[in-house]
């Protein structure tokens, strides 16, 4: 409780001694891996993807030296999430293959909390970057390719073949965090990601549960969340000013 206290202390204090204001915009895109965690059927993850617009809201003549280093970040970032899958499946003694993929674009607005230090080098202008704050989403357009087959039965009746939009099984709305640190050299910034989806892509069925309930004539939900995005970004920006 005193944490907090102190917190909402310092944002007070910074409110009434500082002017606030837009003090630049800013582009920036980047790479990197996406996956889902917590899902037994993620086998590897996907090329991840960031594009998106940034405006810095910052705290000025300020008695604080707190507020020289502190901004408010938000925006609209385009993010590639997605994985890889894999099971195997056997029902009567019949093996099957299912693998695909899902690929899914977001729109996302981040309030990202940033610190800037100013690194001890002879020329100014080196600064060390610390982001962190939610993030909400909304799935766009994405693909699910899905496909089972049966080795040395391909004509099964359950062999299929589904090129789909991801969206008809996946949840659109997601909300979770990102932690970011990076490089910032005057007006060009170097961030390493962290996104974190807290919402489950989609919900499955459990297996274990649903037998239970067909043993014992139960109607006990038989129904789990799938896995939760998460993707490690690595990202180049540049900022503009606001005058």
């Amino acid at each position: 409780m005193k944490k907090v206290l102190v917190i909402l202390t310092l944002i007070t204090t910074l409110t009434i001694t500082a002017q606030a204001q837009f003090i630049n915009w800013g582009v920036r895109g980047g790479v990197g891996l996406a996956g889902y965690v917590d899902d037994m059927a993620s086998s590897s993850p996907i090329m991840g993807a960031n594009a998106g617009l940034y405006v810095s809201y910052a705290f000025t003549n300020s008695q604080s030296m707190l507020a020289e280093s502190f901004c408010l970040q938000t925006g609209v970032n385009f993010i590639r999430r997605g994985t890889n899958f894999k099971e195997v499946l056997e029902k009567n003694l019949n093996m099957s293959i299912r693998e695909g993929s899902y690929v899914g674009w977001y729109a996302q607005i981040p309030i990202l909390a940033t610190v800037r230090y100013e690194l001890p080098i002879r020329s100014p202008g080196h600064r060390a970057l610390f982001s962190v704050g939610p993030a909400f989403s909304f799935g766009v357009i994405g693909t699910r390719n899905d496909y089972k087959i049966s080795p040395g039965m391909p004509q099964r009746t359950w062999n299929y073949r589904i090129n789909e939009d991801a969206f008809n099984e996946l949840n659109r709305m997601d909300f979770g965090f990102i932690i970011a640190g990076g490089y910032e050299y005057k007006d060009l910034t170097f961030m390493l990601h962290f996104d974190y989806g807290m919402l489950a892509v989609s919900e499955g069925t459990d297996v274990l549960k649903t037998n239970e309930n067909a043993y014992y004539g139960s109607k006990n939900q038989a129904v789990v969340p799938n896995g939760n995005n998460l993707a490690v970004l690595l990202t180049i920006g540049y900022q503009f000013p606001i005058r």
